[in-house]
């Protein structure tokens, strides 16, 4: 039977890890992971995702290179960060953040829209299949994080996506989502406060 206790504090004691030991993480907590991905909510049934791990440490070093230059971008084009707190932000990657003994990349398949094709095809269709992957990511995070398995969801890969494609061998009929990078956690922050409850909910 499910313990609502258990399931409860896993969702309320995890924190995004930026920082990880290079310890492998084992084969069966992989596929688990995995496996958690694919039981989350999908539209119309389709379990429209596809999940590239990258465990061998030469495809690591490279995913973890473009993930600098991904939020570098990030924040020269988006943030307008100063030039001083990017290179602060860039010496903290090439010393180790973002550098896991795992990543998870998220596409989904564009060719299995049901309106058959392109975001253009129908914008609402497609943002569903993006609410798709996304509760596929949430998921593997909960699942993870039940093993001590640590990880933190990166959108900034999107900002460089062909680049990502081309170093994992994805079709362009594939659409990124977002990368997750795991490791058990050099150290675990505490859990951030958030809102209360009843500031961000209307019941009516």
């Amino acid at each position: 039977m499910l313990r609502s206790k258990e399931v409860l504090e896993v969702i309320g004691s995890r924190v995004s890890i930026r920082r990880f030991r290079q310890d492998p993480i084992p084969d069966d907590v992989v596929k688990t992971i995995v496996w958690a991905a694919t039981r989350a909510p999908t539209a119309g049934a389709r379990e429209n995702w596809f999940f590239v791990v990258i465990r061998s440490e030469e495809l690591r070093k490279k995913v973890h290179e473009l993930l600098i230059e991904a939020h570098i971008t990030y924040a020269k084009e988006i943030a307008k960060m100063s030039s001083d707190r990017i290179e602060k932000w860039k010496k903290s990657m090439e010393d180790g953040m973002y550098l896991a003994p795992l990543y998870i990349a998220v596409y989904i398949d564009l060719n299995r829209l049901s309106s058959g094709g392109t975001r253009n095809s129908s914008e609402a269709e497609f943002i569903m299949e993006v609410q798709s992957a996304a509760a596929a990511i949430e998921n593997a995070i909960l699942a993870a994080w039940s093993f001590g398995v640590g990880s933190v969801w990166l959108g900034a890969p999107l900002l460089i996506e062909e680049k990502f494609r081309e170093l994992m061998s994805v079709s362009r009929e594939y659409k990124l989502m977002g990368i997750l990078a795991l490791g058990y956690p050099l150290e675990v922050p505490s859990p951030r406060r958030r809102k209360p409850v009843d500031d961000v909910t209307k019941i009516i």
